[in-house]
């Protein structure tokens, strides 16, 4: 992967990139709700972050690690993943708004004796659904 495509990858978060000691900074300007902190330390890495500047909407984050090449690829790998999780994260959260408004709109059109049979059927058979981070139990 070249410099242009690592830059272009990260679109409207990447704020800089630059060298300094021998470190190697990558400054993204990422939304101040997003995970990065923890999410970060529970990948066990050696990268590192200085949080900057910070507004209601972005803060500006320097993820940083010794100029080497196995340290770098660790850096991008973790940066990559805080921001898949994070978007990951963005989206269950729409999906979960949208699902509410449907399941609202079922509640005001239907009467109590049909939504007392309302049932949740979590089988299928490619995308397994999780409970609690394991798939649901079926009774048969």
């Amino acid at each position: 992967m070249g410099i242009h495509d690592l830059i272009g990858g990260y679109g409207e978060y990447f704020h800089s990139i630059r060298l300094h000691d021998n470190i190697l900074l990558l400054d993204l300007k990422l939304p101040t709700k997003w995970e990065v902190k923890s999410l970060l330390s529970s990948f066990g890495s050696t990268t590192q972050i200085k949080v900057n500047d910070t507004t209601d909407r972005v803060t500006l984050i320097s993820f940083y690690c010794p100029f080497d090449g196995k340290e770098t690829e660790t850096l991008v790998s973790d940066v990559d993943n805080i921001i898949k999780w994070n978007k990951d994260r963005e989206e269950k959260d729409n999906l979960l708004n949208i699902k509410i408004i449907e399941l609202e709109k079922v509640f005001e059109s239907n009467n109590i004796e049909s939504l007392r049979t309302i049932n949740f059927d979590f089988r299928q058979e490619q995308n397994k659904l999780k409970l609690d981070g394991e798939e649901p139990k079926v009774a048969n």
